[in-house]
């Protein structure tokens, strides 16, 4: 069903429950599992600079937070590789980046609670679900 799993990685708890669903479904169906983060500074950021190094930022910790758990899809004999991709808009560069490598699902975590889940909610996935991207959100487990 699945062959190919894009699992949207922004370090976040959430982003870690996601990433044990997806090690699940890429065992299940004998999947490819790639991790891709978006690497973005905001608008606002006054100059070119400033951007850059927000960016520069960025890179360094989506890195270092999925070095820090990719262990977990080994364990599970699963092999994971992460990309990072730059974009204004998240959820923009995830739905372009699915549909320019032939990914069949992307894996999302979803934040419910909290200044995060109100930015996410109207962000990343309502759009990612608005434009018809094939998605499993996993929440963060609140009511």
């Amino acid at each position: 069903m699945f062959q190919r799993i894009l699992l949207a990685w922004d370090g976040s708890e959430v982003a870690l429950r996601a990433f044990d669903a997806a090690i699940d479904l890429t065992r299940r169906y004998d999947a490819e599992l790639v991790a891709v983060s978006v690497a973005y500074s905001p608008a606002h950021a006054e100059t070119a600079a400033d951007r850059e190094e927000t960016a520069q930022a960025a890179h360094r910790y989506l890195s270092q937070s999925f070095e820090e758990v990719a262990d977990r899809a080994r364990r599970a004999g699963v092999q994971v590789s992460h990309e990072i991709i730059q974009g204004e808009d998240p959820a923009r560069a995830l739905l372009e980046h699915c549909h320019a490598h032939g990914f069949d699902l992307i894996v999302a975590g979803h934040h419910r609670s909290g200044r995060a889940g109100r930015l996410l909610l109207k962000g990343v996935a309502p759009q990612l679900i608005e434009d018809g991207a094939p998605i499993l959100v996993v929440s963060d487990g609140s009511r």
